[in-house]
């Protein structure tokens, strides 16, 4: 699974890379949706094996609009009012994001490629204070880690893209887009909301901070803020997914228009972290199932261990005179079979079904239910954007179209499975999953 995700990103950017695609006047929609959901898959899948995340609340959710409109409204007045250049300031931070994103994905093919992969090399002793337990929240003290092969060839891996980035101006838009699908990634294996309700409410907000700073900032400071930071020369790096227009000989482009058509990285990230969270829902149910089934199980074998000891004694009684001859067939087809099935049912309650009803249990990807419905909608939603965005010849916010269409098949699945009560009360806890 990791060899044929990371393939089929790179099989992605390769195409999208070769310049088959800029012929096409719509090329960039299954090249965008291609490395999108690519990036969703394998952030949703890395996040779901990592030992800690940190993890959004529900009023860290709330908050979330705010403190972005605060932070975007604050790029606009630097760029656009008091002209200034933060281009140096902008590709450093990149440079350390996209290298850093860069190790952490390289890691994940070589670690599957053997176990000496993953043995360390060296010994780095941490700080004193620098480092802290993900589950107290307290200070750690005499703190080592061990560096791996993996660690070190992905860190330089790291800083070759980054460099090559840098040095061609963020322009070349294949290395641009891995990066920027390596941040993605990275993101959602490290962030994560801790429950359902808290991920739809950020989600509901963020759509509205989405429509309003593309739809209404205009009439209020008379340009569009949105598109006017997205599209600043100094305000450059792997935020974005870029294509280049296509070249119309009979409509040619203005001689100011920015030459790529692009797709903004929230736009990918913000909607991926509700599938990471119905993958991790989908987890969540295969380990209460096989609890139960463990559990049934377990109580099944214990009463037919002590029918079994019952029916030796009664063939002993039998022979010797003193038996019932219905015993074997009463007892052994009827008592066992019934008093077993009576107990796993015991035992599955017990368990805590809240389903009411019977649950498929996720193995492969078709039995990821909620995670395939929502990647599935994803890819719906984002299409809808684009036509949207092609009827009126307008840059539109992504997230008006993306947000209810993700959250409306989370909830037509959970209806159709008769989950709806136990998805809006889903919290997600780490230790259930591993």
């Amino acid at each position: 699974d990791v060899f044929a995700a990371y393939g089929a990103l790179a099989l992605a950017l390769g195409i999208g890379g070769d310049g088959a695609l800029e012929h096409f006047r719509y090329g960039y929609v299954p090249y965008f949706a291609a490395l999108a959901m690519a990036a969703i898959y394998i952030g949703s899948h890395r996040g779901l094996t990592r030992d800690f995340r940190e993890t959004i609340s529900f009023e860290s959710s709330l908050l979330g609009p705010f403190v972005l409109s605060a932070a975007l409204f604050a790029a606009y007045v630097a760029l656009e009012i008091l002209k200034l250049d933060i281009s140096v300031a902008v590709d450093f931070y990149f440079f350390i994001l996209g290298t850093i994103a860069v190790a952490g994905n390289a890691t994940e093919p070589m670690n599957a490629l053997g176990a000496w992969w993953k043995e360390g090399l060296v010994k780095l002793r941490v700080p004193d204070g620098w480092a802290t337990d993900p589950k107290t929240g307290e200070t750690v003290t005499d703190a080592e880690f061990d560096v791996t092969p993996a660690q070190i060839v992905g860190l330089l891996a790291g800083l070759a893209l980054a460099t090559a980035d840098l040095q061609a101006g963020h322009q070349n838009f294949t290395l641009n887009n891995a990066i920027a699908c390596f941040i993605v990634s990275d993101f959602l294996s490290v962030i994560g909301f801790g429950s359902f309700k808290s991920c739809a409410t950020a989600l509901c907000g963020l759509l509205a901070y989405d429509a309003f700073w593309v739809f209404k900032s205009e009439e209020v400071v008379g340009k569009n803020v949105m598109m006017s930071v997205a599209t600043n020369q100094s305000f450059n790096g792997p935020f974005r997914l870029l294509f280049p227009r296509f070249d119309d000989v009979l409509n040619p482009l203005p001689l100011d228009a920015f030459e790529f058509s692009l797709l903004g990285l929230g736009d990918v990230a913000i909607p991926g972290l509700l599938v990471a969270l119905m993958l991790r829902y989908d987890a969540s149910r295969a380990t209460d199932l096989r609890g139960r089934a463990n559990a049934a199980a377990d109580a099944f074998m214990e009463i037919f261990a002590t029918e079994r000891d019952a029916l030796e004694a009664g063939v002993e009684n039998r022979l010797d005179g003193d038996g019932d001859g219905d015993f074997e067939a009463d007892g052994y087809r009827s008592g066992i079979g019934k008093r077993a099935g009576d107990a796993a049912v015991l035992a599955y309650d017990e368990a805590g079904d809240t389903s009411g009803g019977t649950i498929s249990i996720p193995s492969s990807l078709s039995g990821r239910a909620f995670f395939s419905a929502s990647l599935s909608a994803y890819l719906i939603g984002l299409l809808v954007a684009i036509s949207a965005n092609l009827l009126t010849g307008e840059g539109q916010p992504a997230l008006v179209y993306l947000v209810p269409v993700t959250l409306g098949v989370v909830a037509y699945t959970a209806i159709n499975r008769g989950e709806s009560d136990r998805i809006i009360e889903f919290v997600d806890e780490r230790d259930s999953l591993l």
